[in-house]
């Protein structure tokens, strides 16, 4: 096991035990824990949750008209498995998750769809990004008008061309290879105490809920 793998497992075990048990105070714990260890990084992390609760309340917006409680209940639970994720892999860039899943025996396959997925976004994002820039420096800029809307349709259908030209391409160049739908890692680095003690206070989390649960 290495890092990816546990940061996977103690992500999988937070989600779980905040989305099908009843809310309890200590689940904070897990969330101040993962929060101190990026306190650097606080801001960016609480404005990725914000927009991200814009679809999140949608959401509760529809439960919430059938039953109050429920939404109310919902709204924490998702904000709750969000902060923790958003903040556990906040560096992250998609291929140590990759390497997590590879540590876990998941099946090659899987594993390989999964690594040359991110490595296809990463392309398209960077792609944009350059024609974004591009579109900045000759003096575009948006507005409600069907000049706009035409351009955005334009960059991302063009966007998608390149995006099935690269898969085209990668796919070649695999075959090429030899590729046997395996992909072969370097050696991450050693598990860090920090996640040790995360992994140990889950477990904690864990036998409080089921304890108070039965008993």
């Amino acid at each position: 096991m290495n890092k990816e793998s546990l940061n996977l497992i103690n992500s999988l075990l937070f989600s779980i035990v905040v989305a099908f048990f009843p809310l309890n105070y200590i689940f904070l714990l897990a969330i101040f824990m993962v929060l101190f260890f990026e306190k650097d990084n606080l801001k960016k992390i609480f404005k990725k949750l914000f927009f991200l609760n814009f679809f999140i309340f949608i959401l509760v917006l529809f439960v919430f008209f059938q039953n109050k409680n429920e939404a109310i209940e919902l709204f924490f639970r998702t904000n709750l498995i969000l902060l923790f994720n958003i903040t556990l892999f906040y560096k992250s860039r998609g291929y140590d998750i990759v390497r997590g899943f590879d540590s876990l025996n998941f099946p090659a396959k899987f594993v390989s769809v999964f690594y040359f997925t991110i490595s296809l976004i990463e392309h398209l994002m960077l792609n944009f990004k350059e024609t974004k820039n591009s579109l900045k420096s000759r003096g575009f800029r948006s507005r409600t008008s069907l000049f706009t809307y035409q351009t955005y349709g334009n960059i991302f259908a063009m966007i998608f061309i390149k995006a099935i030209k690269k898969s085209e391409d990668m796919r070649c160049s695999m075959i090429a290879r030899g590729f046997e739908n395996r992909i072969f890692f370097i050696k991450s680095d050693k598990i860090a105490i920090y996640e040790i003690l995360l992994f140990v206070l889950i477990v904690i989390i864990y036998i409080k809920v089921f304890y108070e649960l039965f008993s």
